[in-house]
């Protein structure tokens, strides 16, 4: 249960480090506000988010069971813990993160150029294809709650009809709109 609780917790700081991502960088407009101002920060701002991202969407989603023979908290060890209880609609949503995983190739791009710096694509002699959107990883993290929560369901790990909830969104007056708009302000 420890396990399942923490992951729920880390997809849930996920779910929030993207929405503020989003919400100060998914627009040109909103990232102007940033950039024009304060670019350095913005700029050191932007990329340790999506770092956050990247890393922690990779660790949860791309690492096997275990690494140099300790445990990872990782998708793949919590499920091979449950592997036999999973019902039909787990097994669904789990082929279906796993094909969204592959499909954004967040492994080798972690690797590459979040984790380690490899030459050839520092260069850019090389370059990695992915597909790490905002609305891929949102994606991801949905499904991964929800399948969260079919696990605790198909593992009878808390009571029937019981589910673990997270994630809530920022309240408007501490949210990303605010925020931006008190840089506006003060310029």
């Amino acid at each position: 249960m420890p396990q399942v609780l923490k992951m729920a917790h880390v997809l849930a700081k996920l779910q929030r480090t993207l929405d503020v991502y989003e919400g100060l960088f998914g627009s040109k407009e909103d990232a102007a506000v940033i950039l024009q101002s304060f670019n350095e920060i913005g700029d050191s701002l932007k990329s340790a988010l999506a770092t956050h991202l990247i890393i922690g969407c990779a660790a949860i989603f791309s690492d096997p069971e275990k690494s140099c023979g300790n445990e990872n908290m990782s998708l793949r060890n919590l499920v091979a813990k449950h592997e036999g209880s999973l019902g039909k609609d787990s097994q669904r949503l789990l082929n279906d993160i796993w094909e969204l995983v592959e499909k954004m190739n967040l492994k080798t791009f972690r690797n590459k150029h979040v984790g380690h710096f490899g030459l050839e694509e520092c260069l850019g002699y090389s370059r990695v294809d992915r597909d790490i959107t905002v609305q891929s990883v949102r994606s991801l993290l949905k499904k991964a709650d929800l399948l969260i929560n079919y696990l605790i369901a198909d593992a009878s790990i808390m009571p029937e009809g019981d589910y673990l909830a997270y994630y809530s969104k920022i309240p408007t007056p501490r949210g990303t709109d605010e925020f931006l708009k008190r840089l506006q302000n003060n310029a």
